[in-house]
């Protein structure tokens, strides 16, 4: 058993997460992952507009503005006028947009049914239990309940 500090052990194996290809299904694939994020946040809240995503995500306006034009001048958003509020563009994905949404969605289910796949259902459990209640606590100490 290592003498390691958890917390030193616990950075190590979120650092090696983080280099593993998680987020997205290959190097090639179309999207960068702040891309596949808006997307993302449009498949969950069809009819969202730029400054909700904006606030969500702590960056500034313009900095969701430029990548949605970009998506839509890829053929993967569109943007449509507030029926109540002229000034407000709402976000809905077109049907290549739900297409690349879809394989990450994909993607991503099958790499963490590999990632469990080397623990027992139980072990599974109390994983995502620990998880959670870590998360939990982190979350407490910063504030954010």
């Amino acid at each position: 058993m290592s003498t390691e500090m958890p917390e030193n052990r616990l950075l190590a194996i979120l650092k090696e997460l983080r280099s593993l290809p998680i987020l997205q299904p290959s190097d090639d694939f179309p999207l960068s992952p702040p891309q596949i994020a808006l997307l993302n946040w449009v498949a969950l809240s069809p009819g969202v507009n730029v400054l909700d995503i904006a606030h969500s995500l702590n960056v500034t306006p313009p900095t969701i503005s430029v990548a949605a034009r970009r998506l839509s001048e890829d053929g993967l958003l569109e943007s449509q006028q507030d029926p109540d509020d002229r000034r407000i563009r709402r976000l809905y994905l077109t049907n290549a947009g739900q297409e690349l949404v879809n394989q990450v969605w994909e993607h991503r289910s099958q790499t963490m049914k590999s990632f469990l796949a080397g623990l027992e259902p139980a072990e599974q459990i109390q994983l995502i239990k620990l998880l959670e209640r870590g998360l939990r606590a982190l979350k407490l100490s910063l504030g954010q309940d």
